[in-house]
């Protein structure tokens, strides 16, 4: 093969007595290695591979000073982890497979023909081949301990689940959640109903999920213990992307009880703040009313009165906007339910937005189970939740995309509905979702305040209601709201916000 070859191992260290034979090696390496070092006998490669490292010893098998697998052993010993080629003049096969077992890597019967050069190319081929698999497996085995190190040391609870719920493997983080609500086995369908809150809801749409949820795709809730505990976790349920065939989902808990309670001081802080801003800008907005009032004399100072008028108001509407989210963590923001057809509101929210829909190229399809579907909602919250959801898939379907929004009766209350088939997100984007002034990095070139989603679960938590998210990357997001027919009114008929005091 007279072509230039790339060099297969560098610094070989070469093992043959027979000087003719060690010239025809050299010559069949050419090109093939760097560097080729010689010894004659066992004891001299020996004393070399004390000396310094090779990258490839090549062997002859029988040598002056030790004979068959006896020098293929001394040669291991002292280079446990160097790649070993053994040469042999016999023919038999048994005196390879002997080398082999001694610890050589690869044999090749001593036959200097033409081809001699070819298939000592394929024989090194083979080993680095061969000597890069291993290493590719033994970063794969350390990166793999690293993980699993890394999983069992985190605060979140990680778990690998069959579809009927039992648990492949767990994290302490994970067995510690299912201690906490009584669980001793391992099963995450052996949670007991009443040890959550609405656990007559959750448990069944765990089980669902966990049944039929599509390969690559999240489901998320939260989950909040009953009782004295006063645990709180955000749970995601997400399936393997290895196919139908694998039966594997990935269970995520995180524990947002310490998340709320820095919550809470941070909204003291910012209602302070906001209360205190409040005051000196309305005497700002107020005082320039009243300038303007005046005749005007000047009217580039006019002008800029305007402006500081314009800008004072602008700052004193944004602090309304914290303030009336405060209220709704206060459990201030109050709500009067109503028994109502709600087709209609669905259809005129949705209606609202069918302008910018076709705009866009996006067919927004409204589904009603029937007409006459009652519901117990406060309607400007109901509204809200919707023109939130609706505005969202909007926002993130392609063109040409479809939009779904349904209402349909439900167990002990309604259920509405909205899907999209947009870019769908990560099951770790799953567990921030409903956070306020979340905004996923993949939607930061898209205007919001991160505020829809949180106002949202809080309406809807208020009517004692329930709303998951299930969602696959590039297949699109949905949502399910659930108003019951009975939502905890006060003797005045109202909700409060409370699950984010």
């Amino acid at each position: 093969m007279d072509q230039q070859l790339d060099t297969l191992f560098g610094d070989v260290l070469l093992v043959e007595d027979e000087a003719a034979h060690a010239l025809l090696i050299e010559r069949a390496l050419k090109g093939l290695v760097g560097s080729l070092v010689r010894a004659e006998t066992v004891t001299a490669g020996r004393e070399l591979l004390k000396q310094r490292s090779f990258d490839l010893v090549i062997s002859d098998l029988n040598l002056p000073d030790m004979r068959s697998d006896a020098a293929v052993l001394a040669l291991r010993q002292t280079a446990a982890k160097t790649p070993l080629l053994v040469l042999t003049s016999s023919s038999t096969l048994s005196d390879g497979v002997a080398a082999m077992r001694a610890g050589a890597n690869d044999f090749l019967v001593k036959n200097f023909d033409s081809n001699f050069r070819d298939v000592l190319q394929l024989v090194l081929d083979r080993l680095r081949s061969a000597q890069r698999a291993e290493r590719e497996r033994a970063q794969a085995t350390r990166d793999r301990d690293l993980l699993r190190e890394a999983i069992e040391n985190s605060d979140d609870g990680l778990a690998v689940v069959f579809r009927d719920g039992r648990v492949r493997y767990s994290n302490s983080a994970f067995e510690q959640f299912l201690k906490s609500f009584g669980v001793s086995s391992c099963n995450v369908f052996d949670i007991p109903v009443d040890s959550i809150a609405r656990g007559d809801e959750v448990l069944p749409k765990l089980r669902e999920h966990c049944a039929h949820l599509e390969p690559g795709a999240v489901w998320a809730t939260e989950v909040v213990q009953t009782g004295d505990n006063e645990g709180a976790f955000d749970l995601s349920v997400s399936a393997s992307r290895g196919g139908a065939s694998d039966h594997s989902l990935v269970v995520w808990v995180r524990d947002i009880r310490e998340k709320k309670r820095r919550e809470r001081f941070q909204r003291e802080i910012l209602s302070t703040t906001t209360h205190d801003l409040k005051g000196p800008l309305g005497a700002i907005a107020v005082s320039c009313d009243v300038l303007l009032d005046k005749p005007a004399e000047d009217e580039r100072a006019r002008a800029l009165l305007e402006r500081i008028s314009l800008s004072a108001n602008s700052a004193i509407n944004l602090i309304e906007e914290f303030l009336s989210m405060r209220r709704i963590e206060e459990g201030a923001f109050v709500m009067h339910p109503v028994t109502t057809e709600l087709q209609p509101l669905v259809r005129h929210v949705a209606e609202s937005f069918a302008l910018t829909a076709k705009t866009r190229g996006i067919e927004l399809r409204v589904e009603c189970e029937d007409d006459g579907i009652l519901g117990c909602v406060d309607t400007l919250g109901f509204e809200r939740v919707m023109t939130n959801l609706i505005s969202n898939a909007v926002k993130f379907s392609p063109k040409g995309g479809t939009i779904d929004v349904a209402l349909r009766r439900q167990s002990g209350g309604v259920m509405l509905s909205v899907r999209d088939r947009g870019v769908g997100m990560e099951p770790s984007d799953a567990q921030r979702l409903f956070q306020r002034y979340t905004r996923l990095a993949k939607h930061s070139g898209v205007s919001g305040s991160g505020l829809g989603l949180f106002i949202v679960k809080c309406i809807v938590s208020a009517h004692g209601g329930s709303i998951d998210v299930t969602s696959a990357l590039g297949r699109g997001t949905s949502f399910e709201v659930f108003f019951p027919h009975a939502p905890p009114c006060n003797e005045r008929g109202e909700v409060l916000c409370l699950d984010f005091a």
